[in-house]
């Protein structure tokens, strides 16, 4: 590997953080260029001089270095990976909410290269809903997890929470430093979040889609080349970097921006969640409690997916179109005859069908248990992050456009 890579290696204050100094070995013995930015807490634990002396480079741990430089902007602007590791609850907590109060956290900030977090902590630490709820939030922002492993832990506990071995590290590394382009030169256009039907102005229709499963895809498509438009709903997510945003609120309003984007777009991806129904007709003012509850009325919204899928003039010639499906049935066997009925009804080259019975599956997750159904049958991608489905998802889009295109 050309020594030009630039990996820049952010250290925590957790026990694990001695294995980082063998990732930190490795990277350099392949010829990576590591510099390393450890906190306070993580200096308790292994000394600076110890990754001075794998890397051959100066620990940096201050905002502002006798050159006059500021650290935390150099050093984003300079690198070609960020690894987190160990990353504490903590770490990522103040990651998710944009904290900059030190060297380490204004670097996290600034840098616009791929991320790769990998999380050490004890079990309870690890499920804890605030912990997963900001595992999902920067998952949806674009950054890679591996792991945790389960296994021994401080204290003599054990289970979910053990950091991966340096190994894993390295290798997942090397895999976010080949920068795939399979999708160069192709525009994707994804749809997120969900969609609001007023009811009146200050009452709607609405689900529980948190848009993190759109964010995840939008930002692997770009990550794979592709230039990206996400069409957004009803979320407060912030959007991966690198994509345009479209923000929309009904779901006319999805429709109406779709179908203008459609006729450009290489590849169509319908994972927002679309209201099924929405009120005939908004009350223009608030209505009151002491009137008694209203009739509303309820009419079909527009099938936007399907349209597409049946209307080839509102598409690219040879343009491909994917949809997802949130299903309550946890069954794989059925989960996968469901998506197969839902692609061909639809009239789309890949059907996504979402598992959203559980609590660990579905909106607000940041897993999904769902069956990918194409053209040659069912493929089973389990429980897995959003990341890591985006991933499968994006293969299967791959794999059909090759196809396609050797036909």
């Amino acid at each position: 590997m050309s020594a030009r890579v630039r990996v820049l290696l952010c250290v925590t204050g957790g026990i694990a953080a001695y294995k980082v100094v063998e990732v930190a070995r490795s990277l350099s013995e392949l010829g990576c260029d590591v510099t390393v930015v450890m906190t306070r807490s993580a200096e308790l634990f292994v000394g600076r001089q110890t990754f001075a002396s794998v890397t051959g480079r100066e620990v940096v741990t201050e905002i502002f270095a006798d050159s006059g430089e500021v650290a935390h902007v150099e050093l984003a602007r300079t690198t070609d990976l960020v690894v987190l590791a160990p990353a504490t609850a903590h770490t990522l907590s103040r990651l998710a909410i944009g904290a900059a109060d030190d060297l380490l956290s204004a670097t996290l900030l600034m840098v616009r290269s791929p991320l790769l977090i990998v999380p050490a902590m004890h079990t309870e630490m690890w499920e804890h809903p605030a912990t997963q709820a900001n595992c999902a939030l920067l998952s949806a922002r674009g950054a890679r997890f591996l792991g945790p492993a389960s296994g021994p832990l401080l204290s003599g506990d054990s289970g979910a929470g053990r950091m991966v071995e340096p190994s894993e590290v390295v290798n997942a590394a090397l895999d976010l430093l080949k920068a795939p382009s399979e999708l160069a030169g192709l525009r994707v256009l994804v749809t997120a979040g969900g969609t609001q039907e007023p009811i009146d102005p200050v009452r709607f229709i609405g689900n529980r889609s948190s848009g993190l499963m759109g964010f995840a895809l939008a930002s692997e498509a770009a990550r794979r080349g592709a230039k990206v438009t996400l069409v957004v709903g009803d979320t407060s997510l912030r959007p991966p970097s690198g994509v345009d945003l479209l923000q929309v609120r009904t779901a006319e309003d999805m429709r109406t921006a779709v179908l203008e984007a459609a006729s450009d777009a290489d590849v169509i991806v319908k994972a927002a969640a679309v209201a099924d129904f929405r009120p005939s007709r908004a009350a223009t003012k608030k209505l009151k409690k002491a009137a008694g509850a209203p009739s509303v009325e309820l009419v079909p919204t527009p099938d936007i997916l399907k349209e597409l899928g049946h209307n080839p003039r509102l598409r690219k010639a040879g343009s491909l179109l994917v949809g997802f499906a949130a299903e309550t049935e946890s069954d794989p066997q059925e989960l996968a005859r469901l998506a197969a009925d839902k692609r061909t009804s639809k009239g789309a080259d890949l059907l996504v069908a979402n598992d959203v019975s559980s609590s660990d599956s579905g909106f607000g997750a940041r897993t999904n248990r769902a069956v990918i159904a194409g053209p040659d049958g069912s493929v089973d991608a389990g429980l897995v992050t959003k990341t890591n489905l985006a991933e499968a998802v994006m293969d299967e889009v791959v794999r059909l456009l090759k196809g396609r295109a050797d036909a």
